[in-house]
């Protein structure tokens, strides 16, 4: 039983409890150092320069890079923006996306659609084991050559895998610019992401296990973009244009340095663990949920039957309930908290079937439990 006696199974939307060291270090930096980072000359500014400087490193260490620019944003929503946004687009440009796109991208690419003309298409996956078909797909690309590739890392909804190092190849046969949306991968899956990326956005909340308001993207600082923000940044301050240099060209207007302070320590928290101990922890769970619900006949689940390309987000209908009822009577009654509905992804319920109502989402965390699991299977059993 987790804090204030909920089961608390919807780390997707953001990992809860955070870790003891990020809730410290939040409160030190509001006791002691939350003030301008780079503005002054002066200790406590200093300080808090410093914090920010170590967390862009600790951050793209645990991202896999070991070069290229950490630009800090507000939310993986504003970053996705930033790059989509910043790029230049022309009429008939197509972009790739996987049936598995959060709004964040897909609303992005819909506007990009109506006001300049670009072609959003689809990527072949397979339907009954949501695979990519890697084959199939570079036959897509062949007919109708990718300008860029917007791929969601780990999908939000069912815990798909993108097969990255394959796709980004492909792309970049055709000299296509490769953006992941990876929410849900990060530090989880740096392993996976080396090689052929432009940008890599990614979720302080979520897998970093770090405060609301941290969030960012990777580039090599080979793609320039037009700013999404204007403003101070601190350095050039007599030019009216925003700096040609990274960071600051992409991070007009003060610092979350608490925020920031906070993703520090979590960044600490997790090298200490291990990312791929955290996945190794949350897959067992995903696993052995899915092998509890095949036993149910009324439940069907939507997840790769490979272990290699699930990560531990796991979706599940119950037949004669809507999403919204199980989720209901999981909180009401278990005190169980996961998600239902169509959790900002359409594109993967029209994808699996499943709207109007959308499925049942299960998400695990390093927090989680074998208890929490069994706990859940129990009362589908007797919901059903």
């Amino acid at each position: 039983m987790g804090a204030h006696g909920v089961i608390y199974l919807d780390n997707a939307a953001t990992t809860f409890p955070k870790p003891l060291e990020v809730v410290r270090a939040v409160e030190e930096c509001l006791q002691h150092y939350a003030v301008n980072a780079g503005r002054g000359i002066y200790p406590l500014a200093r300080r808090a320069d410093e914090v920010i400087v170590a967390a862009r490193y600790k951050c793209r260490s645990l991202l896999g890079f070991a070069e290229g620019k950490l630009i800090f944003t507000a939310s993986a929503t504003h970053a996705l923006n930033q790059i989509l946004l910043g790029l230049t687009w022309h009429g008939g440009d197509v972009v790739y996306v996987s049936p598995f796109e959060h709004n964040a991208v897909a609303r992005v690419l819909h506007h990009l659609e109506g006001t300049v003309g670009v072609e959003i298409r689809q990527l072949a996956v397979d339907r009954n084991t949501l695979s990519y078909d890697l084959e199939e797909i570079e036959k897509q690309f062949f007919a109708c050559p990718p300008k860029a590739l917007v791929i969601s890392h780990v999908s939000n909804v069912c815990g798909v895998i993108a097969p990255l190092r394959e796709l980004a190849a492909m792309t970049k046969k055709y000299q296509g610019l490769v953006i992941v949306d990876g929410a849900q991968g990060g530090p989880m899956l740096a392993h996976t992401v080396r090689g052929d990326i432009d940008f890599y956005v990614f979720s302080g909340h979520k897998t970093f296990y770090g405060p609301f308001g941290a969030a960012g993207f990777w580039t090599h600082g080979q793609v320039p973009l037009q700013p999404l923000l204007f403003g101070g940044t601190g350095s050039k301050s007599e030019e009216m244009a925003m700096p040609e240099e990274l960071p600051d060209r992409y991070e007009a207007g003060s610092h979350n340095v608490v925020a920031i302070a906070g993703l520090q320590a979590a960044c600490d928290w997790l090298a200490a663990i291990g990312p791929q101990v955290i996945m190794k922890h949350e897959r067992e769970l995903a696993l052995r949920l899915v092998e509890g619900l095949s036993c149910v006949p009324t439940v069907k689940v939507y997840t790769n039957p490979n272990v290699n390309c699930q990560a531990g987000i796991i979706s599940f209908t119950v037949v004669g309930y809507t999403a919204q009822e199980v989720a209901m009577i999981l909180a009401q009654n278990y005190n169980i908290a996961v998600r239902a509905g169509l959790h900002c992804a359409p594109y993967v319920h029209r994808f699996l079937g499943t709207l109007p109502h959308g499925t049942v989402r299960v998400s695990f965390g390093y927090f989680n439990t074998i208890e929490d699991v069994d706990a859940l299977l129990q009362a589908v059993e007797e919901i059903v």
